[in-house]
């Protein structure tokens, strides 16, 4: 169990998904200044018409691009490791600070469910037109590894952030890329996929 700052946001962060963010309000802008002299991470939650979600994914700052003279920061930071909120506290800026425990998978990989995702991963970056530093694309071996720079929608990022059984999540990453490769103009024309 650890405390951290949660930031609710209409996005969810993936683990090594790296996220640009432009922080204005007071209470951020503390909690980004204490991330920046501590080095230690926050939680971005998803926040949508149903609520706060329990479960988030902790990131940490990589990049301080500007710090503005008002305080307001753009930072890009790097998604961490997946948690769910046990419980929460709003500090008096209004702040929540969550209680949390990291996620642990659950299982042991399928071999020949990960062989046939980096396949179809490998052609599907061929097909865009990606060539270089290949060797750290075939290297890949698991699962967030290979959505590291899709654009889904919400909602299946949620999904993935709170499956703990790393081969369910290769089952959902199957999905998408069976679907996008079924498209019949995938790839032609310089064209660009950003959401599967």
């Amino acid at each position: 169990m650890k405390d951290i700052p949660l930031f609710p946001l209409n996005i969810v962060a993936l683990p090594k998904e790296k996220i640009p963010l432009h922080i204005f309000e007071p209470r951020y802008k503390r909690m980004i200044k204490h991330s920046i002299n501590s080095g230690e991470p926050f939680g971005i939650v998803l926040q949508d018409q149903d609520g706060l979600k329990s479960i988030g994914c902790s990131v940490k700052i990589i990049n301080v691009i500007k710090e503005y003279p008002s305080g307001e920061f753009d930072i890009i930071v790097e998604g961490q490791e997946c948690f769910q909120i046990k419980n929460k506290i709003q500090e008096n800026d209004n702040l929540w600070v969550g209680t949390i425990s990291y996620l642990q998978d659950q299982s042991k990989i399928n071999k020949d469910l990960l062989d046939k995702i980096r396949d179809q991963y490998l052609h599907i970056i061929l097909k865009l037109g990606v060539n270089e530093d290949m060797e750290r694309h075939i290297n890949k071996n698991k699962s967030f590894d290979f959505i590291e720079f899709i654009n889904l929608p919400n909602k299946i990022k949620q999904e993935l952030i709170e499956e703990n059984n790393e081969n369910n999540r290769l089952i959902i990453i199957n999905r998408i890329f069976t679907a996008v490769m079924s498209i019949s103009d995938f790839g032609s024309n310089g064209q660009q996929i950003s959401e599967a």
